[in-house]
């Protein structure tokens, strides 16, 4: 009898893209002749809104209005009205696996514990991965209801744990695994080195519901496939976990984690979308535009025959007018771009992104003089900062001409050099909390910029930057989290939605 294998994917409702790590897993799985199945959150009927990342975005002003299109897709996206555990609980013992698999951010790990604990009575053995548990790994592997987690890569140590496993062999000596032991000791084993991207299969993308593949961009609803083109990021953002998992892997294996996938790697992924019915494609990377221009060269002469439109990020630094008129030239809709701060010092010194406000203007007028539409990502509550600050970061914005301009609230998440700052500085007074969406309200106690004063900057963010000056004071009630409050961002929601929103 085939080892089965169920994956585990607790995400809120929302339109995000689907993982392509449970897909990678899946291929690699079957290949070695392993049943698979999967059960996701994503399309079960929440009626907590703060669950909902996009439906808050679009309530903020910060993306355009895209529900109204969402209903027109409603005989493709089928939402499910059902309890999930108790579904969990069925397909538990309709498919009988021998292993759970978890993936989990940090704002979904508590979620997943719960769906774990739910079924824990049929005793099966999981395994926890992500970015939690590679950078919260002492806290993941506590929990009673997870006997193995991954950190780091996930592609070898999940192949060979099932093999493992399938045999009757023991596994806790595997690369990137920590394992308990009956007597509740853990086996930290060391990381791997960082795999070859083109030496993975393409994705098993049919594992995920149908309904999965529709999101919005824009305002308009596609269906949108995700393609990896490179892993990992060369900056050192202070929110962000990429620079300690640079530093992990350099120091555990000598190996650079970030790299990419070349171009008819690339090209093969695509093609496989098209024929599942891709309508858009989502180019995966924190900096699409890392590639040198020689591999941009090679994507646009590959891409001119498909003839999709894509998406992709770039940071700041990295957008120039070649690049950019040949990807334009060949399907490139829209890029996003990071600006997260507009406070020079702050933004160099807290934030760690070191680039001057007249580059970052300079560079987005490439974009606009060029026609691409971009939208432009902002972060504010970061550890320290003042409602002032929060200004200057508005300031910035009324200076360029992005499609869309997001606001997210600074989360401190495991592995960032942000959240040990935030700890210094005593703004975490629960240090054991785990961070939730960064559309949420701030986890973070500072006297000089409390939770509710962050939510109010962040739902009249594009207010400042959208009304003129004059009107700023009238803004101001607005940012109240108050009755009266409600009443003036409504009124000037009402307006703002009329004057500039198409």
């Amino acid at each position: 009898m085939a080892f089965k294998v169920l994956f585990i994917y607790s995400n809120p409702r929302t339109m995000s893209l689907v993982p392509t790590s449970i897909a990678l897993f899946s291929k690699l799985l079957k290949a070695i002749d392993v049943s698979v199945a999967l059960f996701d959150t994503t399309l079960y009927d929440n009626k907590n809104e703060s669950a909902d990342s996009d439906k808050l975005e679009e309530k903020d002003l910060l993306v355009k209005p895209f529900s109204d299109n969402l209903n027109r897709y409603k005989d493709k996206i089928k939402y499910k009205h059902t309890n999930q555990h108790e579904d969990l609980e069925k397909m538990i013992s309709r498919f009988n696996p021998d292993l759970l698999a978890v993936t989990a951010v940090e704002s979904t790990f508590l979620e997943s514990i719960n769906l774990l604990k739910s079924i824990r009575h049929h005793k099966i053995p999981a395994i926890v991965g992500g970015v939690f548990a590679t950078f919260a790994s002492d806290i993941a592997i506590s929990y009673p209801e997870i006997d193995m987690i991954c950190v780091g890569e996930g592609e070898r140590a999940m192949v060979e744990l099932v093999r493992k496993m399938q045999a009757g062999k023991d596994y806790s000596t595997i690369q990137n695994l920590w394992v308990k032991k009956k007597d509740g000791s853990i086996v930290k084993n060391p990381i791997a080195p960082p795999v070859n991207l083109d030496d993975n299969p393409l994705i098993d993308i049919e594992i995920y519901e149908d309904s999965r593949f529709y999101r919005a961009m824009d305002g308009k609803i596609y269906k949108m496939f995700p393609v990896e083109t490179h892993r990992g990021c060369v900056y050192n953002c202070g929110f962000c976990n990429s620079p300690l998992q640079n530093k992990m892997y350099k120091d555990a294996t000598g190996k650079k984690f970030f790299r990419h996938k070349s171009i008819p790697k690339v090209k093969d992924e695509i093609e496989y979308f098209i024929k599942l019915g891709a309508e858009y494609i989502f180019l995966w990377a924190d900096n699409f535009f890392a590639y040198p221009q020689k591999m941009i060269d090679e994507f646009c002469e590959m891409y001119s025959e498909i003839k999709l439109p894509f998406y992709c990020q770039s940071h700041p630094e990295s957008l120039c007018v070649e690049k950019i008129e040949k990807l334009k030239a060949v399907g490139m809709q829209r890029v996003g771009v990071g600006l997260e701060h507009g406070n020079e010092k702050f933004r160099r010194e807290i934030v760690k992104r070191n680039y001057s406000n007249e580059m970052l203007i300079e560079r987005l007028k490439i974009l606009t003089d060029l026609e691409v539409q971009y939208s432009v990502n902002n972060i504010i509550g970061f550890p320290g900062e003042t409602p002032e600050l929060v200004m200057d970061t508005v300031e910035l914005n009324r200076r360029h001409s992005a499609s869309d301009i997001s606001c997210s609230i600074f989360t401190p998440f495991q592995g960032t050099s942000l959240r040990k700052m935030a700890l210094d500085l005593g703004y975490l007074k629960n240090t054991n909390i785990l961070a939730h969406s960064n559309s949420e309200a701030s986890v973070l106690d500072m006297p000089q910029f409390p939770p509710d004063k962050i939510l109010g900057k962040r739902r009249t963010f594009n207010m400042y930057i959208k009304f003129p000056k004059d009107r700023w004071k009238e803004i101001m009630p607005a940012e109240e989290m108050t009755p009266e409050g409600d009443i003036a961002w409504q009124r000037l929601k009402k307006e703002y939605i009329a004057t500039f929103i198409k």
